[in-house]
């Protein structure tokens, strides 16, 4: 059964991410004259455009940001049999609250701040990318580990395969040949507009689901004492 730290962590979790896709989705409005798309929009914009909702896009995703750090309070609630794995584990939580924290830091500095902006997004990319990485090594690691035992624990095969899937949807969204060019528009009747797919936006709310898909996946593992 899971724990009482892991159900309302994970619930919180959810809840969260829930509020910042429904808050883009349903709250936000046009930019310049852009209709509402993940593929188009910035997730920052979402602030700018929600007017009065604003305030329910950015609770989200500072409540998002801070539930990232919380498998900590779960692995410390937590016996297990892993106690090998429980710098790693800690490790991974670390890394998971901070690409949470560059996700809130890529709201606040949008792209007319060029530099600050990119480099955050490489932090958030980096740091999510070395997350799943991380997920995925323990899984495996894991299940060696209870194999040793006695014990085939499947539920560690499949977060470790799951997060390896994460992993390589990461490094895909990061080797897009495309963000080398993300300013370039579409000229359409003399006038120069955003593409129905704009690199940059997109790869941010890609990156954004591979964190949260990837903090899902670490929970999983925890299930397991």
């Amino acid at each position: 059964m899971p724990s009482v730290s892991w159900i309302i962590s994970v619930s919180i979790l959810l809840v969260s991410f829930l509020g910042i896709v429904f808050s883009a989705k349903f709250l936000a409005k046009p930019v310049d004259k852009y209709n509402v798309s993940f593929m188009r929009m910035f997730p920052f914009e979402i602030v700018r455009t929600a007017e009065n909702n604003a305030k329910f896009y950015s609770f989200s995703s500072y409540l998002f940001a801070g539930m990232c750090f919380s498998p900590i309070i779960v692995i410390m609630n937590t016996t297990t049999k892993l106690a090998n794995l429980y710098p790693l584990s800690i490790l991974i939580s670390c890394v998971l609250g901070l690409a949470g924290l560059c996700f809130v830091f890529i709201n606040i500095f949008d792209v007319t701040h060029v530099k600050p902006h990119l480099t955050l997004f490489g932090l958030f990319a980096l740091l999510t990318l070395l997350s799943s990485a991380l997920v995925t090594t323990r899984g495996f690691v894991a299940f060696d580990t209870y194999k040793k035992h006695g014990t085939i624990e499947v539920l560690f095969i499949i977060s470790a395969s799951v997060g390896g899937l994460i992993t390589l949807f990461t490094i895909f969204i990061i080797m897009n040949p495309k963000l080398k060019t993300w300013p370039k528009l579409d000229q359409i009747d003399g006038e120069y507009v955003r593409p129905k797919r704009f690199v940059l936006a997109y790869s941010e709310w890609a990156i954004l689901l591979a964190l949260f898909l990837t903090e899902m996946t670490y929970f999983l593992q925890l299930l397991v004492k």
